[in-house]
């Protein structure tokens, strides 16, 4: 009897390449480095068909994006598939050099950016425009809080070790500015304090009296003998005569008359 071999039959090496390709959702505001993504991945799966990387990227861009290249979908052309399509996304997509100066002059801010982030994206906009080092030194450093322009502007270094020192010193500035804002309370020295666990203070009375006597909460009435103090408040029960407030309901004042 012969020999079967039950193996599986091990799938080509495109199919393998195909499922290594997972592409991002189409970057709209980056088309060039959404490109330069998917080369990448093309890159590593040795994909090298002209074909097969149009199709990819055919399929992975969305209803709004397709619009821009229905011809190239619905007519491909013999040759240059991809690079047709990828041409003509960037040019629909990316910003003119004109657009890119005017974000890098006026829309890059520091916000809530670390200033490496930051750096970052004043470099991205300014590729291809030949900004030289000392106007990106000087946009950047517009940029910055007043405190941190003033050390980096007197630093040697690389405008990358410049954002870096940066980043540091708006994080120290971050840590000292939350240990001023929120101090740690003296206790018999801050009113504020004092008041606020003197509420606390009533607060659990409150509720340790409500839980002994549920029923309170509903109705006046109670079948225990009340004391004398039931209706006199935390504040004249514990400091009598000289307490300087009063919680109603409470009758110290009518019975001490």
């Amino acid at each position: 009897m012969a020999n079967q071999n039950n193996d599986a039959v091990p799938a080509p090496a495109s199919a393998v390449a195909s499922e290594a390709i997972k592409l991002p959702e189409f970057w709209k505001n980056d088309p060039h480095m959404w490109f330069a993504q998917a080369e990448a991945q093309f890159h590593l799966a040795q994909m090298t068909k002209d074909d097969t990387k149009f199709w990819h990227i055919i399929a992975k861009i969305d209803q709004t994006v397709i619009c821009h290249v229905s011809d190239l979908v619905s007519n491909p052309p013999a040759q240059n598939k991809y690079g047709s399509v990828k041409d003509r996304l960037i040019a629909r997509f990316a910003l003119s050099p004109q657009a890119r100066l005017e974000q890098l002059l006026g829309s890059c801010d520091l916000g809530d950016l670390r200033p490496t982030h930051l750096l970052a994206k004043m470099q991205e906009s300014a590729t291809g425009l030949n900004v030289d080092d000392s106007l990106m030194k000087m946009l950047f450093l517009q940029r910055m809080p007043s405190n941190v322009r003033a050390v980096l502007s007197i630093s040697d270094g690389s405008l990358q070790k410049l954002a870096e020192m940066a980043d540091k010193m708006v994080d120290s500035s971050s840590v000292a500015v939350a240990a001023v804002n929120v101090p740690a309370p003296a206790v018999g020295h801050n009113p504020d304090y004092a008041s606020l666990k003197e509420e606390i203070e009533v607060l659990t009375a409150e509720i340790r009296r409500l839980k002994a006597d549920p029923t309170r909460n509903r109705s006046r009435s109670s079948s225990r003998p009340r004391s004398r103090n039931d209706d006199i408040c935390w504040y004249h029960r514990k400091y009598g005569g000289r307490a300087e407030r009063c919680r109603e309901p409470c009758t110290y004042n009518r019975q001490k008359n």
